[in-house]
């Protein structure tokens, strides 16, 4: 991955061509523009109102987008520009409909321990002058209970809370310790038989919704044709513009300026174009050019950050230390193409269907292949212990190999890997004693690592000089992390 260099474009036209330009730019799609002027009146509330279709055209898209696997589909047949708004119907009509049955759920629940019984009869009952209640109250208030005189009670249920009912011919009952409850707004037969109506109709409306899943081609479009009129009218309410000229400025690829210009002669605008390179006190966007390897790992890469545009790019020393990491990890042949056909498999499948999957599944593949290599290398294929093992190029096996060389070989790499992060470090840096103290560590790091390499590989007594420059490199890397951990300020 590498860092596109930038130049700042300042384009200069007619306003009659105002808006003809911002079109025009977003069809080019190569120039990042930036506010000339913030919005303010008209401009703001047309652009708050394109933002508010965008965020509602997407979010119906998500929506319906949970319908796509649904085997039971109606096709809907409405134009293009209809689709958006009978799927916004339709889930709202899905989601009224999904409430009232919780409701009518809650309330089956509650009358179970009734039984059925019709509430319109017992309306009837009380203007005949009959009053039926029904009653809870907790069971640590049981032995407090006390029905009045002339009043018939009957106990429904006493777990979890006690429940009972009072018929009484002397007008309404009060019962201090007990709390009445309210007239259901039906019986639990019609409850039940409206919760499966329900259910019928959200079946009936989410086959709908699969159906219009089935043209979600059309609702991305218009996701996107939301998202380019948002940013239009952002861009119209920000640029500079007077009676006779506006102006715009922004900033594109260096290896896109000439084809950029032989566009605008093409359209045939009338536009001024002007390009320099960024000021030093000017930050560029950022535009991040990747080969085939480096997009593999953009995954991971994302989760550290994108560079500034004047930083060193660590992409290309990030990403092969990745994959071979989890290649020494897995080092396994044999599950490497299992983890292959895995994510192809996957891939096929659903990659047209997740957003960012398509860049997981390459990152996948690329770990599998490094997990081939590396099972090649040291000869494991599914854990098999081969007998003739002499085309094993790094047999690592208990008892036929070493498997210290596993250990050596990840420490080596981890070496390398962070001198490769202190000299870039070092090269980032302005400041000299952040420089010296990296190059310090770089001494300390390699010191080290001299050292050990001596009493491993080179015990020989021949071979003591090796020790003696380990421990010059260390205590020269010693004293350069010390005298230069901190910049040293004096004052006037």
């Amino acid at each position: 991955m590498a860092i596109a260099k930038m130049n700042r474009i300042f384009l200069v036209g007619p306003s009659v061509h105002k808006e003809e330009t911002v079109r025009f730019l977003q069809r080019a799609g190569v120039v990042h523009l930036e506010p000339v002027q913030p919005l303010a009146g008209a401009n703001e509330k047309e652009a708050s109102a394109a933002l508010l279709r965008l965020r509602r055209v997407g979010q119906v898209e998500e929506a319906v987008s949970r319908y796509s696997r649904r085997e039971k589909r109606h096709p809907v047949d409405c134009p293009d520009e209809e689709l958006v708004s009978r799927a916004e119907d339709d889930l709202a009509a899905l989601q009224e409909i999904g409430n009232r049955r919780l409701v009518l759920e809650r309330l089956a629940d509650d009358l179970a321990p009734w039984g059925d019984f019709d509430p319109e009869a017992l309306r009837r009952l009380e203007e005949a002058g009959v009053y039926v209640r029904r009653w809870r109250m907790d069971r640590k208030k049981g032995a407090e209970l006390t029905i009045p005189d002339g009043i018939f009670a009957e106990m429904v249920s006493v777990k979890p809370m006690i429940l009972f009912y009072t018929i009484s011919l002397d007008g309404p009952v009060d019962i201090p310790v007990a709390s009445p409850l309210p007239m259901p707004e039906m019986g639990l037969s019609a409850a039940a038989s409206e919760i499966e109506r329900l259910k019928a109709e959200e079946e009936s409306l989410a086959s709908r919704l699969a159906g219009i899943a089935l043209r979600s081609d059309v609702l991305k479009a218009q996701v996107t044709s939301a998202l380019n009129e948002a940013r239009y009218l952002e861009q119209m309410g920000t640029l500079y513009a007077e009676n006779y000229l506006f102006g715009l400025q922004g900033w594109i690829p260096e290896d896109h300026v000439h084809d950029f210009l032989r566009e605008i002669e093409r359209e045939h605008l009338p536009l001024q174009c002007e390009t320099r390179d960024p000021l030093p006190e000017e930050e560029p966007p950022v535009l991040l050019k990747n080969n085939w390897l480096i997009r593999r790992i953009e995954p991971l890469l994302k989760l550290y950050g994108n560079p500034k545009y004047r930083d060193l790019d660590p992409s290309f020393f990030f990403a092969p230390f990745m994959i071979l990491f989890f290649g020494i990890c897995l080092s396994d042949a044999g599950y490497g193409v299992v983890v292959y056909l895995v994510a192809h498999m996957i891939g096929r499948k659903w990659s047209g269907k997740v957003e960012g999957l398509p860049l997981i599944i390459k990152l996948c593949k690329a770990f599998a292949v490094s997990a081939v290599i590396m099972g090649i290398i040291t000869g494991s294929v599914f854990g098999y212990n081969f007998e003739d093992r002499r085309w094993i190029l790094l047999d690592v096996s208990v008892g036929t190999g070493n498997p210290m060389l596993y250990f050596y070989l990840a420490l080596g790499l981890g070496v390398v890997h962070l001198s490769f992060s202190y000299l870039m470090g070092m090269a980032q840096s302005a400041d000299r004693y952040v420089r010296l103290q990296k190059l310090g560590l770089i001494f300390v790091l390699w010191g080290g690592v001299i050292m050990v390499a001596r009493t491993i590989w080179f015990p020989a007594p021949s071979e003591l000089w090796i020790f003696y420059g380990g421990i010059g490199f260390l205590a020269l890397g010693l004293a350069l992390t010390l005298l230069f951990a901190t910049p040293i300020r004096i004052g006037s």
